[in-house]
Formats: structure tokens, C-alpha cells, sequence
């Protein structure tokens, strides 16, 4: 048996502006551009600033340093690398899969090693099937959408 107040509490607004904003008018960004990067995206980060090897769950840092090349970090996901980051560039990689995870753990690292590193909506996205990335062009100071290769390195 309902409540008597069922259709009021059903009423309710959300209480996360992200979700009301979602469900209203389409929003001037991406979704994922207006959440919170996951917990597991923000240790990774912090591995890869701190120069530290890191493992949680499906995601691993390996920060490689020797006297001969500059440090890098290789980030993967279920044991496929999908980036390396340096210290004025970001290689990304698919891993062999373009799934949802994959594409979130780039964006967090875009977000963060991009060009802009966060400060101009940079972001990878899926359109019919096939990714994107959209970045700032140096030459052109502007954003551009190109196709997103595996590989594909942005430098600094």
C-alpha cells in the first residue's frame, strides 16, 4: 500500500543540481563536464603528479624514470595502456577497447595534461560509433574537432 503523500514525494525536485540540469533543457557541455571526476580518476592523478606506481581495482600508474630519458607515466586500464604522460606531453591510446571507462579515465587525464589543462572544454567523445577529440588547436587558438587515433599525442 502507497503512502498517502506518494505523488508529493514523487514530485520532489532533485536534490543534485547535475541531475536537474541533465533532465532539463540539454546542457551547453558535455555531462561529464559537469559531474565529479570519480575517486579513482582523482588517485590516479595524483599518482602521476607524485611520480608514484599506483594500482586500485582495474586501473594501474607506472611511473618510469631512469638517467638516460625524462620520467613518464603509463596509465592502464585491465592491463591495457591507455596513456603516457611526460612532462610536456600526453600520448593517448584506446587500450584496444573504447568503452565508456576508457573514455572516462582520458577525459579526467585531458582534464588534467591537456593543453589547457582544464580551463577550455577538452574532451573525448563517441558520435555514431566512432571517438573524438575535441582540443585546442595552438596554431589556429581555437577549439577543433578531429577524429581521435590511437596514439595520437598532444605535446605541451
Amino acid at each position: 500500500m502507497r503512502s498517502p503523500k506518494w505523488h508529493t514525494i514523487l514530485a520532489r525536485r532533485p536534490k543534485s543540481t547535475i541531475l536537474e540540469e541533465w533532465r532539463g533543457s540539454r546542457p551547453s557541455r558535455p555531462f561529464f563536464l559537469f559531474s565529479l571526476m570519480r575517486k579513482i580518476e582523482t588517485q590516479m592523478i595524483a599518482a602521476i603528479k607524485n611520480n608514484i606506481d599506483w594500482k586500485c581495482d582495474n586501473t594501474e600508474v607506472i611511473h618510469t624514470c631512469d638517467n638516460l630519458n625524462p620520467p613518464v607515466s603509463h596509465v592502464y586500464l585491465h592491463g591495457n595502456k591507455i596513456a603516457e604522460v611526460g612532462d610536456d606531453f600526453l600520448k593517448l591510446f584506446d587500450g584496444g577497447y573504447q568503452s565508456k571507462t576508457t573514455k572516462s579515465r582520458l577525459n579526467a587525464l585531458i582534464s588534467e595534461f591537456g593543453y589547457t589543462c582544464g580551463t577550455k572544454q577538452e574532451y573525448i567523445f563517441q558520435k555514431q560509433f566512432e571517438w573524438f577529440i575535441q582540443m585546442f588547436d595552438l596554431t589556429e587558438e581555437a577549439m577543433r574537432t578531429i577524429p581521435f587515433t590511437n596514439g595520437m599525442r598532444l605535446a605541451g
